[in-house]
């Protein structure tokens, strides 16, 4: 057993980037000063069954037609190295997992492919890459001597300081059986997104999925409520609320009995719908949302250089304003921006509420527009690269996140074309239709016959209501910590050892951390402080959400962590450092204890 004692507290894409940054640095060679690689054990702990894919790529919770939302050039753990493994294992791809090449190339000769930067492959087969680069990593710190400790179906439950280290408990999923892993020096919280634990008036109800994923699970409520049913003359409807990636890849699980066909040059034709089991027919889905519009297409930006809204022009202003900047003068310098752009066309108030008759008709104009750069994508997700959330005012925090993210997100994250393309196919297909449900609708109730009751806006603004069998939640994450369903997170929290982040009074979501990194903070007496152990990065921590939701900001994160952990190993080694005591013993199971 190592004496220095490293732990990454889940293993999807943010662990495993950390995992594989830390060990190039430990293992790297001509470094001038080597850590002692002997004396070092890396823990990991991991809900699934595989270690890498974590939920969103794991090839139990997609579907084949759930695509990564950026191209493949900008989805590795270094580097290419998506693409580079892509090509590596190009033969065994083809062999073992054809059906994933051919959803994204449809048509083509297998032979003949090359993995393309700019296409945006299956996510179960960003898993498969995540997967083998976990391993391999792994495998490189077992040859240079470095102990690795796995818990597969393992979840962290609580955490606490124990003198100059850190103490873990963990619960096995399948037996229930818990036990303390004690002497930790360095611990990483990356344990992605959440399910908010929020009381919903309709939770319970049958019919109604909190997520959509896994897809297994879904297609199954929607079949067991359709045959609760029996004797029905219309097509079973299914409200899908949200319109992001996430509803994406519902609409798309709901219609995997028909089939898409394609034209000679691999784009979508046109939808043959199909029966849904124990409905009888196709589903009918309805896809809604406040604004009751899809994001853009993903092209190339257009070519456009930032006039009135520059970082220049934003570090002015935070120097006039004691470094803080104020959201209504971004937003008056974004519409400047706009429209020099557009020539006048298009300002914020038009990002806002879109002026188009419906959601097919920008959806068709956003596609026709990806093929050369879509202007107001481009200047909006330039705006939104600038990071402004972190420095405005708290007051202006609240704002933004109450009134303005959606917008942000809905503009400046957008969808691949291949997905438009289908959501185009299934709306001519008499498939799927969308509503619009304002920003100040009320919540969807239940009626006395078990059918869901939603409040949305005709065409022309006048309030209306839909039912529907069954309803998918699809909507944004919730970032409020107290609201987080993990036992390991809400017993950080009310033990100090994190503390969520609030500035001017505002809690902004995420967990506070220490300025300049990816330290946690802790609660001290009436103050907090850089936790001495804890390092977090991805969905839990403040304004990752707003700023950082990309995978290059993945990979900074966990440079920094590997860069600080291997700052810890070289300081051990270089002084013959003796650990502390809670750092040492035969055994890295300290207590154990069965329910």
């Amino acid at each position: 057993m190592g004496a220095l004692k490293y732990c990454i507290v889940g293993t999807g894409f943010a662990g495993t980037c950390a995992l594989w940054h830390l060990v190039q640095r430990l293992t790297a060679p001509h470094q001038s000063s080597s850590p002692e690689t002997s004396a070092i054990t890396i823990i990991t702990v991991e809900r699934g069954t595989v270690n890498g894919p974590g939920y969103p790529y794991s090839k139990d919770n997609v579907q084949l037609a759930h695509r990564c939302n950026n191209q493949a050039s900008t989805m590795s753990i270094h580097g290419n190295d998506f693409i580079d493994w892509m090509t590596e294992n190009k033969s065994r791809l083809i062999r073992d997992h054809a059906e994933l090449v051919l959803e994204t190339h449809p048509g083509i000769t297998l032979a003949d492919w090359q993995p393309d930067n700019d296409e945006f492959y299956p996510r179960a087969l960003f898993g498969l890459y995540l997967e083998q680069r976990f391993q391999e990593a792994l495998e490189r710190a077992l040859a240079h001597g470095i102990h690795v400790h796995q818990y597969m179906r393992h979840e962290a439950i609580d955490g606490r300081t124990e003198g100059e280290t850190f103490s873990l408990t963990l619960r096995q999923l399948d037996t229930h059986e818990e036990f303390t892993i004690g002497g930790l020096d360095r611990v990483l919280l990356s344990t992605g997104h959440w399910q908010t634990k929020a009381a919903d008036a309709v939770a319970k109800s049958d019919g109604f999925m909190a997520s959509p994923y896994p897809p297994g699970a879904v297609k199954s409520a929607v079949a067991n409520k359709v045959r609760s049913q029996p004797g029905r003359t219309e097509p079973p409807r299914v409200f899908v609320q949200g319109m992001g990636p996430s509803g994406i890849d519902a609409i798309l699980t709901l219609c995997d009995e028909g089939e898409f066909t394609y034209t000679h040059d691999g784009h979508v034709a046109s939808y043959r719908a199909a029966a849904f089991p124990g409905a009888g027919g196709p589903l009918h889905i309805v896809a809604g949302s406040r604004c009751g519009f899809f994001s853009p297409i993903r092209g190339p930006l257009a070519t456009y250089e930032m006039h009135h809204l520059t970082e220049e022009r934003l570090a002015a202003m935070r120097r006039e304003q004691n470094g803080y900047l104020k959201i209504d003068a971004i937003l008056e310098l974004l519409d400047l921006e706009l429209r020099r752009a557009t020539g006048g066309a298009v300002g914020w108030a038009d990002v806002v509420s879109p002026r188009y008759p419906s959601a097919r008709e920008k959806l068709a104009v956003d596609l026709r527009d990806s093929y050369t750069g879509n202007l107001v994508y481009t200047v909006v997700l330039k705006a939104r690269r600038m990071r402004f959330y972190s420095v405005l005012e708290p007051r202006d925090k609240a704002v933004y996140d109450r009134m303005l993210d959606t917008h942000f997100i809905r503009t400046a994250v957008p969808m691949p074309a291949a997905n438009a393309e289908k959501l185009l196919a299934l709306m001519d297909a008499g498939v799927l239709s969308v509503v619009k449900l304002g920003y100040d609708a009320p919540a969807p109730v239940v009626d006395a016959d078990g059918a869901f009751r939603i409040a949305c806006q005709s065409d022309d603004g006048q309030p209306i209501t839909i039912r529907a069998d069954c309803m998918i939640r699809a909507s944004a994450q919730d970032f409020a910590m107290n609201l987080h369903p993990s036992p390991l997170m809400q017993n950080l929290l009310r033990r100090g050892e994190v503390v969520p982040h609030e500035e001017g009074g505002y809690v902004t979501g995420g967990i506070a951390l220490a300025p300049g990194g990816y330290r946690v903070m802790k609660r001290a007496g009436s103050v907090c402080i850089p936790s001495a152990h804890l390092a977090s990065f991805g969905s839990p921590v403040r304004f990752w959400q707003n700023e950082r939701n990309f995978a290059g900001a993945f990979v900074e994160a966990a440079e920094w962590v590997a860069d600080e952990w291997l700052e810890v190993a070289v300081v051990m080694s270089a002084a013959d450092k003796p650990k502390p005591a809670a750092g040492r013993g035969p055994s890295i199971v300290t207590v154990e204890m069965r329910r």
